[in-house]
């Protein structure tokens, strides 16, 4: 892939050449579409409202309709990234529909979920052996139980759907008009940093503060990945079904640290939740692109 950042075509709306305004746009859509969404579930269809509960169906249904509606639907009326007119053309420059070589694409994909998964679970072993505690292999059979998270034992693989619509709005859309102002490097790094910021909120929300922190924190070294993942494959269904399945696993994989006390359970978070897979996903993907993908881009 050439080192120079792609570049959309020249014409588009004035806010396409905005990005920050776009986003925050975009975020506030996003917030109305949460109460209208929720008015018709709650107050016409008289679903039952458990807003706690992520596996409710009408939780699951308020989450990703909303999202999207707001972050796949709405930037194409707000002609961003690029201000094409054409809903095809939106949706190919924001790499939706860009997905060859599939069979490459998938293998990396499964490969990425694969090295998070070993990421992620080796936080509890670690933290297993930290506590002094015997490392038998019925533990660690329990740390990849991840028959847990499927149906009908859990319904997480639907809660956590809309998951994959927030790649749309910061590797798609935000990433795309990031590129157009700055260099490659800058814009991933730009575009992980707003990632991580937008779950800062959730201190207002009663999450303690340094927890929320560790969110910010590890979020935004993730979006490091999610960034260049996108970059390097010129498609988005990678990184889309990486944070899906990533959100889905990290339950039982986590699980055993989650006990731990809040500073332990943050830093593990940042560590072992998602910054040492992102060192490590970086560089796999790197020369996973550099062998398999470099003559297709």
């Amino acid at each position: 892939m050439s080192g120079a950042a792609p570049s959309g075509p020249s014409e588009g709306s004035r806010l396409s050449k905005r990005p920050w305004r776009a986003f925050l746009i975009m975020l506030a859509i996003q917030g109305i579409l949460v109460y209208l969404v929720g008015f018709v579930l709650y107050g016409v269809f008289k679903l039952p409202k458990d807003i706690s509960n992520t596996e409710a169906l009408s939780t699951v249904l308020l989450l990703s309709v909303s999202g999207f509606l707001a972050y796949v639907i709405a930037p194409f009326f707000l002609r961003i990234p690029f201000g094409k007119q054409t809903f095809r053309e939106y949706l190919g420059d924001i790499r939706l529909t860009s997905i060859q070589p599939f069979p490459r694409l998938l293998v990396l994909t499964i490969s990425c979920v694969l090295i998070l998964i070993v990421c992620q679970g080796s936080g509890s072993i670690v933290y297993r052996l930290t506590e002094g505690k015997p490392l038998t292999l019925e533990f660690i059979s329990g740390v990849f139980n991840l028959s847990l998270v499927f149906p009908p034992k859990s319904m997480l693989l639907f809660a956590v759907f809309f998951s994959m619509f927030e790649e749309v709005a910061f590797r798609g859309v935000l990433l795309r008009m990031l590129l157009r102002k700055y260099p490659i490097r800058r814009a991933i790094i730009y575009s992980a940093l707003a990632f991580g910021m937008v779950h800062f909120p959730a201190v207002f929300a009663g999450r303690a503060l340094i927890s929320t922190l560790g969110q910010v924190v590890w979020a935004a070294l993730f979006g490091l990945f999610y960034g260049y993942l996108v970059i390097k494959t010129d498609s988005l269904f990678p990184a889309m079904i990486v944070h899906w399945l990533s959100n889905v696993f990290q339950a039982p994989l986590t699980a055993y640290w989650q006990t731990a006390p809040i500073e332990i359970r943050t830093l593990y978070g940042i560590v072992f939740g998602y910054g040492l897979a992102t060192l490590i996903l970086i560089f796999w993907v790197r020369f996973f692109s550099k062998r398999w993908l470099s003559h297709y881009n």
